[in-house]
């Protein structure tokens, strides 16, 4: 009976002195969703830790400990803002102006932003295995966005067209008077308005239904995809969803609040640049210049073969005939190949394209491929020692937007007469 009575309360007491650790440990489990490290997997078995400390340490001085922890990190945050460590915790804009935007449930661009930024490389140049094996760029832009979080000299004012696609059409690494709405607006007097961030499909889609909600306008998608990164081997349920339930929302919402700090940015980088091997990556010898390129790329310009899967097809059928054209964005890669010294192969195959052109076909719509127009600037170039694309970047750059926004201009003018 005594035994009984013991164990009784020794199981009241762990009870109470774990309920009691649970006070403090969740302020702690809040504190710790400022640092980089919540998304590895050292982070429950560090809360853990906490948890049992806790229980050892006592109320009194858990809650001072995990008090002074937060106020702590709070007053870090503050100094890491005063100090301005955001401006150097990134090599491009990209990566510094990145938010989550809660009206999409998707990440776009800080709103309303006018920024200059000192890139030192591209985006291979800086995290590209052969990075130190190819010639780098140093360029200086600018990155302006709108209200909306996109990048744009100007909020949308009721444009007839939109572009929509990846991190090309936001022209990354490239300055903002070099970008495909300024090239249209300068050079053509194009009123066209930008959707560009980096994404898929999915995303595209989610884009296109915000400015249709936002606006209620009457706009016509001009859809950009890319051959290295747009056609995926599958797309999953958790992309097709259009409006998140609301408590994931609410989640995600939270969960950006904390990542968009500048603690977290600052300690997330820390943690990446420690622990993710470089992205692999090739040189290509063209006409004496060692250019780079992503090895994923490489691989989906010399894919056989090559079907979208169908929830590309049904996502995109949620933009009811906004979609007026296709353009079809290859690969440096492929606008290059005819120019490599000792290539592995003589011809390239074509299923992205082929592919493209059955995408269209389905949606009653035109396409245009922008490889040719590519070459045949990038060979003109060439006698000049010039590019379209960024030798040390896998982005297009004024060279080859001006080559796109041409292109716009052109299928404007022909929709038009």
């Amino acid at each position: 009976m005594n035994q009984n009575k013991t164990l009784k309360h020794m199981l009241i007491y762990g009870f109470k002195r774990g309920f009691i650790a649970i006070i403090p440990l969740s302020i702690t489990f809040i504190t710790l969703h400022f640092y980089g490290f919540v998304k590895t997997p050292g982070f429950y078995p560090v809360v853990f830790i906490f948890f049992l400390i806790y229980l050892k340490a006592g109320f009194k001085n858990s809650i001072l400990f995990s008090i002074t922890f937060l106020i702590a990190t709070l007053l870090l945050n503050l100094a890491m803002g005063i100090l301005r460590m955001e401006d150097r915790m990134y090599y491009r804009a990209h990566e510094r102006l990145t938010v989550y935007n809660p009206e999409i449930g998707l990440k776009s661009y800080k709103k309303n932003m006018d920024i200059t930024v000192y890139m030192v490389s591209g985006d291979i140049g800086a995290v590209g295995s052969t990075k130190n094996q190819i010639e780098i760029e140093p360029r200086k832009i600018r990155f302006k966005t709108d209200s909306l979080g996109f990048r744009n000299n100007r909020d949308y004012n009721g444009d007839r067209y939109v572009v929509i696609g990846d991190s090309f059409i936001a022209a990354n690494g490239t300055s903002q008077e070099y970008t495909i709405t300024s090239q249209l607006k300068e050079k053509w007097n194009k009123d066209v308005y930008s959707m560009g961030y980096a994404g898929g499909i999915p995303e595209y889609v989610k884009y296109g239904l915000y400015l249709q909600r936002k606006t209620g306008s009457d706009f016509k998608v001009l859809l950009f995809l890319f051959e290295g990164n747009d056609f995926p081997e599958s797309i999953s349920k958790r992309q097709m969803v259009i409006k998140k339930p609301i408590f994931k929302a609410y989640y995600d919402a939270v969960k950006a609040f904390f990542e968009e700090t500048i603690l977290y940015r600052y300690t997330f980088s820390l943690i990446a640049r420690w622990t993710k091997k470089p992205q692999e990556s090739e040189v290509l010898i063209i006409k004496g210049h060692r250019i780079g390129e992503f090895s994923d790329y490489i691989h989906a310009t010399k894919r056989k073969s090559y079907r979208l899967p169908e929830r590309a097809y049904k996502m995109l059928s949620y933009l009811n005939g906004k979609i007026d054209h296709i353009f079809f964005i290859p690969t440096k890669y492929r606008v290059y190949f005819p120019f490599i010294d000792n290539r592995d192969m003589d011809e390239l195959p074509n299923s992205q394209w082929e592919e493209t052109q059955r995408l269209a076909k389905a949606l009653n719509i035109g396409c245009t491929d922008l490889t040719g127009p590519l070459r045949k600037e990038s060979e003109r170039l060439l006698k000049e020692g010039k590019f379209t694309f960024w030798k040390d970047d896998s982005h297009w750059n004024g060279y080859g937007i001006a080559v796109a926004a041409q292109a716009v201009s052109n299928h404007i003018d022909t929709s038009n007469r």
